[in-house]
């Protein structure tokens, strides 16, 4: 018998016209350690509510089959039982924070399973400090960023040391380096501790290397599960809406071109291995254009749009959020702002559209200082995509929210109409027009909010995390869109921690920390730039990761993508026979 036992599972939303869940059959052994991902909406979050009884003790609906957890049913158990065998980390931390300090909210849990004074406190240091916020802890809550919002919500359940921890996207707000340090720390809990980790993710290029068994949800349903090999080989798996390692679609590339290597590598570290001696004799690889030429030229780089001219900013009873920032975004450029959690990423762009005004310094949007307008003036040029949706969200339904500024601006009904159209079609939102967007997955009210901001067609698009909860196929739609944008001529600018998905994209690269802009130009420059990198917190993309090793070949250092990592090896692969 597993430590979790599901049969038949079937639940439904109230007033919702089909089952999120659909049948559900699983057995979880003590100590596995299980990656489950799958399309937006398709029904994982809503499982792993059942595992501590959230559903149906909390969450109105009907329910039926069998779920046990420990031996336990969770219909006989009150959802306080079930939480002294199972932490749950939610999606959003906003929805599990609610004491006024860091060090108050690790110790909530704690004091409701009466642990004693001097085991707490130890318990909660070694939280905090596992968690990378030990420096946080006479922190308010309120005070601290998307990502240290994160840390704390995944070190206030770490502090209890359930049986199972299950992690509903855990890294989505957290910087790269951030993010392997706490996949480090599930992988150290799961051997030394026997912790049975359960994790949702869609950025499975690090999650791949720690998992025992891969299970794919579709509509409600186990579509697919194996171990990573076999689940990321197969084509199924990239038809079901989920993204593949950069690794093993590398490793898949070249097997399509006759190059087979061997196992199938699931780090940069085992592809290396395998290429190396296959590339004995290998005559050093030279390009003949730089690819990166197309960002030097063109007439957008006489037109500055976004000037920050030494801007510095702080919260109440924070240190300088802002340090002197100076910043140029040109008309027409993508540019993509990389850093630590609570470097002053999402404070620079909330300067843009008069959210927050400067203690210090200038911005100017076409030449205009901002100072003395509005937000509401401001927002018609600068549309920004809050990190958190639930920040953003209040209609009662999906098209009363993209609606909602267009009539705000003026336009006409018919126009408002076409461009609603529009939005719901662009981001695969159709099926959910009158719905309420309370209802929807993290990543289908991200993509609302998106949706809203869009619709309008603003002069210059901020996206802050535009990448959270979004699956496979909805970052490539995002993706094909920017590069849209792009070749349109409008300017974007996106925070983000999305590594690979900004090695896609391939815009200007921005680096922050501590308040500062660290680094500054071409991506295949910056995200090659080690040093810049580990001081922001911003690891190289995978694929870097496998060139940077090869480098002693002649190889280039600053392939970030696939295709191109394919196209060079297949030929210097040929040369070596």
């Amino acid at each position: 018998m597993g430590i979790i036992e599901v049969r038949d599972l079937h639940y439904s939303y109230p007033n919702a016209t089909s089952p999120a869940l659909k049948g559900i059959d699983l057995t979880i052994d003590k100590g596995e350690f299980i990656l489950l991902t799958g399309p937006s909406g398709c029904g994982k979050t809503t499982f792993c509510r059942t595992l501590n009884g959230l559903i149906p003790h909390f969450y109105n609906g009907e329910m039926e089959g069998e779920v046990k957890v420990s031996g336990l049913d969770i219909r006989e158990y009150p959802t306080y039982k079930l939480a002294q065998h199972v932490g749950l980390i939610f999606q959003n931390p906003d929805n599990q924070i609610f004491a006024l300090t860091v060090e108050k909210d690790v110790a909530f849990g704690l004091e409701n399973q009466g642990v004693p004074k001097d085991k707490m406190r130890e318990e909660i240091s070694w939280a905090l400090k596992t968690a990378g916020i030990d420096q946080l802890k006479d922190r308010a809550t309120h005070e601290m960023s998307g990502g240290q919002k994160q840390r704390l919500a995944i070190a206030s359940i770490l502090a209890m040391k359930p049986k199972i921890l299950v992690l509903d996207e855990p890294t989505s707000f957290l910087d790269p380096l951030g993010a392997e340090r706490i996949f480090k720390v599930l992988d150290t809990l799961n051997k030394e501790y026997e912790m049975t980790i359960l994790l949702i993710e869609h950025r499975v290029d690090l999650a791949t290397q720690y998992a025992d068994r891969v299970i794919i949800f579709s509509d409600g349903r186990i579509s697919q599960q194996g171990s990573p090999a076999e689940i990321f080989t197969n084509e199924a798996t990239r038809l079901a809406g989920v993204g593949i390692p950069r690794v093993i679609e590398l490793n898949e590339w070249l097997k399509r071109r006759g190059i087979v290597l061997g196992e199938t590598p699931l780090t940069p570290t085992m592809l290396v291995e395998q290429l190396k001696p296959r590339m004995k004799g290998v005559n050093p690889y030279r390009r003949t254009f730089d690819p990166d030429l197309d960002m030097y030229t063109g007439e957008q780089w006489n037109s500055p749009l976004v000037e920050v001219e030494g801007v510095s900013f702080s919260y109440p009873g924070v240190d300088k959020v802002l340090d002197d920032v100076s910043l140029t975004i040109h008309r027409g450029e993508f540019v993509a702002i990389m850093g630590e959690n609570g470097a002053g990423k999402t404070t620079l762009v909330k300067h843009l559209n008069g959210l927050l005004r400067p203690k210090k310094g200038h911005i100017k949007i076409d030449g205009t200082d901002i100072s003395g307008l509005s937000v509401a003036n401001l927002a018609r040029r600068v549309g920004l995509v809050f990190q958190n949706p639930d920040d953003q969200l209040f209609s009662e339904n999906v098209v009363e929210e993209i609606s909602f500024a267009l009539r705000n601006f003026g336009f006409e009904r018919e126009v408002i109409e076409k461009r609603v159209d529009w939005a719901l079609n662009l981001l695969d939102l159709e099926r959910y027009r009158n719905s309420s967007p309370f209802i929807l997955s993290g990543g289908e009210r991200k993509r609302v909010a998106l949706s809203s901001v869009l619709a309008w067609d603003p002069e210059i698009v901020v996206l802050d995390e535009p990448t959270i909860g979004q699956d496979y196929a909805q970052k490539e739609r995002l993706r094909h869109f920017l590069l849209q944008l792009r070749t349109q001529g409008k300017t974007t600018i996106i925070v983000t921690h999305d590594v690979e998905f900004v090695a896609e994209c391939k815009p200007r690269i921005v680096l922050m920390a501590d308040g500062k802009i660290t680094a500054d130009g071409p991506i295949k420059k910056v995200m090659v730039d080690n040093e810049a990198l580990a001081r922001a917190s911003v690891a190289p993309p995978e694929i870097a990761k496998v060139f940077q090793q090869l480098s002693d070949f002649g190889l280039p250092g600053n392939v970030l993508d696939v295709e191109e990592a394919a196209d060079i090896l297949s030929q210097v692969l040929e040369v070596s026979g």
